[in-house]
This record gives structure tokens, sequence and C-alpha cells, in this order.
């Protein structure tokens, strides 16, 4: 019985570290149709057809011109990347709340089954992309992304500022917070 407590515990601590990619099957890459530009819910967002991998990031970021951009690449069945939204959720209710200029902008890719992501988003107040695998795997390959969630900020000029692409996780909520008061008082 110990034994196997032992076992699940060492599972489950493994699963909160970073998630890997995995593959799973893809059912397209359909949004939910209501849409809405309010900064305290979910907007569902699409690129522009034909977009070079080498621009995705630079139009996303572009979308938010004026703005701090926070953007977490995340995937559904990644159990580290639904923790850390749960942590996040104070920080970003606190700046949509003070109104201050930040996007909090979610990218997943195929590997999110579009029923499950559908399930998933309304809870997770912000912008979200669901690209393509080709995007996407381009995107955080790109990027140097070895494992999500990982963590990427711009500046309101669209500058990079920060990312824990090399540690991947969630970098804690001081972490998070100083990046972001970096990249609003950035001149």
């Amino acid at each position: 019985m110990k034994k196997t407590l032992f076992i699940v515990m060492a599972a489950f601590m493994v699963s909160l570290s970073s998630c890997a990619k995995q593959p799973q099957p893809s059912t397209g890459n359909a949004a939910p149709t209501e849409k809405t530009e309010k900064e305290d819910s979910v907007v569902v967002k699409t690129l522009p057809a034909g977009i070079p991998v080498d621009n995705i990031l630079k139009t996303i970021i572009g979308e938010f011109k004026g703005k701090v951009v926070v953007i977490d690449f995340w995937a559904t069945w990644c159990g580290p990347c639904m923790y850390a939204m749960q942590q996040i959720d104070p920080i970003k209710d606190s700046y949509l709340a003070s109104g201050k200029p930040v996007a909090f902008v979610y990218i997943t890719g195929e590997t999110s089954p579009i029923q499950k992501w559908q399930q998933t988003i309304p809870d997770i107040k912000g912008y979200h992309y669901r690209l393509t695998d080709k995007e996407f795997n381009g995107l955080l390959q790109s990027l140097g992304v070895r494992g999500i969630p990982t963590y990427y900020i711009a500046d309101k000029k669209g500058q990079h500022v920060y990312d824990n692409i090399a540690m991947g996780g969630y970098p804690g909520d001081e972490e998070i917070t100083a990046q972001i008061e970096n990249a609003l008082n950035k001149k």
C-alpha cells in the first residue's frame, strides 16, 4: 500500500513540473462562435490566413498595441498549465480591475482537442488563439520552447521584455507581477 501511494505521489509530482508536447487527435481549428472584445471576458482570436510562421508572434503582439502582452503557451491536457492558470488568476483579475493596459493571451495548438478547448476557455479570461499544428509547433520551435506552460511578455511597444523559455513552468506570482510592472514602466 505504501509503495503504491509513493508511486502515485511521485507520478503526480512529476506531472506538476512541466509538460512536454503530447500529440492528440485533431478535430479542426473551429472556435466558439461568441466573440466579444471586453477586457474582462473570453475573446477567441484567429490569425490572418497564410501568415508565415516567422510572423506569428509579431502578429499576435501587434494586435495589442499600447498594452503589455502576457502570453501563456499551454494545452488542455497539461496539468501544470491548468494549475498555473489558477495561480495567475488573482494577478490577472487585479490588472483587469485596475484598468492598466495589460492583455493576457493564451496560445495553444491542435493537441488541445477542440471540444475540450471550447469547454475549458470560458473560465479563462483573456484572448485565446488555437493554432494549427504547423503554426503552434513552428512558433514553439522558433522560440526554443521545449515544454509548457511557458510565458512570454512584451512591453507596450511590442518589444520582448521577459520569458521563461529556458526553464518553463509557472515562474511564480512575484516574478510575473514584477515582469508586468517592469514592462508597464518601461519607457
